[in-house]
C-alpha cells in the first residue's frame, strides 16, 4: 500500500507545512527544538544527576511505612468489630481483595487507602517530611 507524501514523521507521513513539521494544530514539536526544555525528567535539556541506591532507598522507607499504617488500620477494623467482608462490601470490592490489602504485600494506590479508611470510619492524612 502506497502512502501519499514522505517526511520524517514516524509514518511516513509529511505535516501540512513539509517534513517535520507536526502533523495536527497543537501537536508537540520534536525534542530538542529551538525553545524546548528537553526531553522528561531533564532540566533544559540537561540530564539530572542519577544518586546511586536512591529507588532502592525510597522503596523500602514507603514500603515500610505503609506497611506500619495497613497495620494500623487492619487494627481499627478488628477494634471497631467489623470483618473483612463487611469493609469490602462497604469499599465496593471482594473480601479477598481486602484480604490481600491488610497482608501488606501490594503495592496499594493512596485512594484505596483512603476508601479502606472511610469504611472502617477513619480518616488518613497525609504530611509531607524532608
Amino acid at each position: 500500500m502506497e502512502r501519499s507524501g514522505t517526511g520524517s514523521s514516524p509514518h511516513g507521513l509529511a505535516g501540512p507545512d513539509g517534513p517535520g513539521a507536526p502533523s495536527e494544530p497543537g501537536a508537540p514539536s520534536e525534542p530538542g527544538a529551538p525553545g524546548e526544555s528537553g526531553a522528561p525528567g531533564e532540566a533544559g535539556g540537561l540530564p539530572l544527576p542519577l544518586l546511586p541506591g536512591f529507588r532502592e532507598m525510597a522503596i523500602r522507607r514507603m514500603s515500610a511505612e505503609r506497611r506500619r499504617l495497613v497495620g494500623e488500620l487492619a487494627d481499627q477494623r478488628r477494634s471497631a468489630g467489623l470483618s473483612q467482608t463487611e469493609v469490602a462490601a462497604r469499599m465496593g470490592t471482594s473480601q479477598s481483595a481486602v484480604a490481600r490489602l491488610e497482608a501488606g504485600d501490594a503495592d496499594v494506590r493512596a485512594s484505596t487507602l483512603e476508601r479502606y479508611a472511610a469504611a472502617i470510619g477513619s480518616q488518613i492524612t497525609w504530611q509531607l517530611r524532608s
